[in-house]
């Protein structure tokens, strides 16, 4: 019988394959990533929440601050005046009212100059001491004395408008209580480490008051509605 040809078999040497050792991990460096991680989300958290008690803080300051400055500066320059100084009251024989007329030029140089004593005392306010408390941002009364201050300084961001206004209360049989106020208005600008913000100031003082004494006529030069750039227009 014939031998059948065949080839010697290729035999492959087998490869044992050793198992790989876990790369071991750093512990410090992940308690490191960890706090890291944690730090960033607390911090930003703390800005976001943080943020909008600044600038109410500020502005609440800024706005405090402004209102004792207009106060404070009135009474300054009305120091100098009395009621009778701004209202002429004429009466007749009879003792009764005829004319209250309102001296306009002096009434207009102590608006002028109310105003621009204010914008004065506002530009140079020293710094105001701000202060976030950690207990509002978190919530935890335990850290209601913590927290940062900032210093915060004030600028007059615009011309300030006054506008003089009378009132008159019946105050007593055949009295009556006659009162001028001025309204001001302004905006102030509020810089900050952190960015600038505005702020609108309204404030309504008394200029002088008087107790008449006698019927007060249906016609008189009312300051209703008169500015300070036009009470010059107005009838003395």
């Amino acid at each position: 019988m014939d031998k059948i040809y065949s080839r010697p078999r290729i035999r492959i040497p087998k490869i044992k394959h050793s198992p790989k050792k876990a790369k071991k991990q750093n512990p410090i460096r992940t308690w490191f990533h960890i706090i890291l991680v944690t730090s960033v989300i607390s911090i930003g958290s703390f800005v976001y929440s943080a943020y909008p008690i600044f600038v109410a803080s500020c502005q609440t300051a800024a706005g405090s601050k402004a209102v004792l400055i207009v106060n404070e500066e009135v009474q300054k320059v009305m120091s100098n005046y009395q009621y009778h100084d701004l209202v002429n009251v004429q009466k007749d024989g009879h003792g009764d009212i005829v004319l209250m007329q309102y001296n306009t030029v002096l009434i207009n140089e102590i608006t002028t100059k109310i105003a621009s004593n204010i914008q004065k005392a506002i530009d140079n306010t020293p710094r105001i001491m701000v202060y976030i408390n950690f207990g509002s941002v978190s919530g935890v009364s335990i850290l209601s004395n913590i927290g940062p201050k900032f210093d915060i300084e004030l600028e007059a961001a615009g011309k300030i408008n006054t506008d003089l206004r009378s009132d008159f209360e019946s105050f007593n049989v055949n009295q009556t209580m006659h009162k001028i106020y001025l309204d001001l208005s302004t905006s102030i600008s509020i810089l900050t480490p952190i960015g600038v913000y505005g702020r609108d100031i309204q404030s309504e003082v008394l200029l002088t008051e008087a107790v008449i004494v006698g019927d007060v006529p249906d016609t008189y030069y009312n300051l209703e509605g008169i500015t300070r750039d036009d009470t010059l227009n107005m009838f003395e």
